[in-house]
């Protein structure tokens, strides 16, 4: 492959996705807002409140002044 193929593949691939990507710049915001309500919607997400996360703690046995990241107490015993 001499580099006058690469150059020839460079401004073939410009020469498609310049005009590709000008005629879809309207379009594609729309698509992507349409994927977003469809698999993204809060249908699917739980909101995490502090009783959720103290009713978790109290299910799973942690202590309430235990921290979530590492499961110890914040006191110093």
């Amino acid at each position: 492959m001499d580099i006058r193929d690469i150059i020839e593949i460079f401004i073939l691939a410009a020469m498609i996705f310049f005009p590709a990507g000008y005629v879809l710049r309207n379009r594609l915001p729309r698509w992507k807002n349409r994927f977003a309500a469809l698999f993204l919607s809060p249908r699917y997400l739980t909101r995490i409140t502090a009783s959720s996360v103290s009713k978790s703690r109290k299910r799973s046995g942690i202590p309430a002044d235990a921290s979530a990241a590492t499961r110890k107490s914040k006191t110093s015993l």
